[in-house]
């Protein structure tokens, strides 16, 4: 569970209201075509669906259209089923798929080690879901310690085949970033709230691990919003921030606080919300009574 600090009544049902009516009332089919969300929504195995999951979150730093046209051609070399490519990746053999890919810190190397990573693991515990609970002995604790180790998993394992002097390429410690080195290790959240939510737009394929754990994933949308409607003062995106961020839907809803990421986040994305107060795009916001732009010495 995640902890927060008191909330005082009333400022708790200025934010209950327009977050239950925004998470109510979000389109969100409009917005999945928009959304990272919609490259593991194209496969319907479990399996299949499960692993695109991991490797779109762990690339999923920038804007969808860019890092998606990468992603788009690692999948197409992947063929109709990614688990069954990664079950039998030979590098040797396979790294070649990938010598078209290209995304910022990213080359065709760690995409071929994120495979050899995901094939001995998912030969090891037989789902990412059984990996990631390998490492979760507390299935009420916070979710930090388990997932720092699922992402050592993909860190300390045997990566010779594609890098033989054993040294990590930065690229490929990218796509894991540790919860212990403070950051909101946002990519991280995603998929695990992809994973874990059973309500739309998520899909909810782990059935062991509970949403009220979860911490929301913050990026500068979501950080933007949370700033504005007063669910954090931190100025430094952190996991503090997360946690902050988290403990304050927690109030709301303790049971599904990160319920809220998508709308939150695509109502920045979609330009209605400017963080700045704006007369036409504000008028119809639910927020004005908590958003700082409109109450206070600024709202005067």
């Amino acid at each position: 569970m995640v902890s927060c600090r008191v909330v005082r009544t009333s400022g708790l049902e200025a934010l209950r209201q327009p977050l239950e009516a925004l998470y109510r009332e979000f389109d969100y089919h409009a917005r999945v075509g928009l959304d990272a969300l919609q490259f593991p929504l194209r496969y319907p195995e479990p399996r299949d669906r499960e692993l695109v999951a991991l490797l779109t979150a762990c690339l999923a730093y920038g804007r969808v259209d860019l890092f998606g046209r990468a992603l788009d051609g690692a999948l197409g070399a992947m063929g109709p089923s990614p688990a069954a490519f990664v079950a039998a990746f030979d590098p040797r053999r396979d790294a070649r798929a990938f010598g078209e890919f290209r995304y910022r810190f990213n080359r065709p190397r760690d995409l071929a080690a994120f495979c050899v990573a995901a094939r001995d693991l998912l030969a090891r515990h037989g789902t990412l879901e059984k990996c990631f609970l390998a490492g979760d002995p507390d299935p009420a604790g916070p979710i930090g310690p388990p997932l720092e180790r699922f992402v050592r998993g993909f860190l300390d394992a045997d990566l010779r085949e594609v890098f033989p002097r054993g040294r990590l390429s930065r690229g490929y410690r990218h796509l894991f970033p540790l919860p212990s080195t403070g950051g909101p290790c946002k990519r991280l959240h995603l998929f695990l709230r992809w994973m874990v939510r059973k309500d739309p737009p998520d899909f909810g394929l782990w059935t062991s691990v509970s949403p009220a754990r979860l911490l929301i994933p913050v990026d500068t949308h979501v950080e933007n919003m949370a700033r504005a409607i007063g669910l954090t003062r931190r100025r430094s995106r952190t996991w503090k921030m997360a946690e902050e961020i988290t403990g304050r839907l927690a109030a709301v809803d303790p049971a599904d606080p990160v319920k809220f990421d998508f709308a939150l986040c695509h109502t920045r994305m979609a330009g209605d919300c400017r963080d700045r107060r704006d007369a036409t795009v504000c008028a119809p916001c639910g927020f004005k009574a908590v958003c700082r732009h409109w109450k206070g010495r600024r709202g005067r």
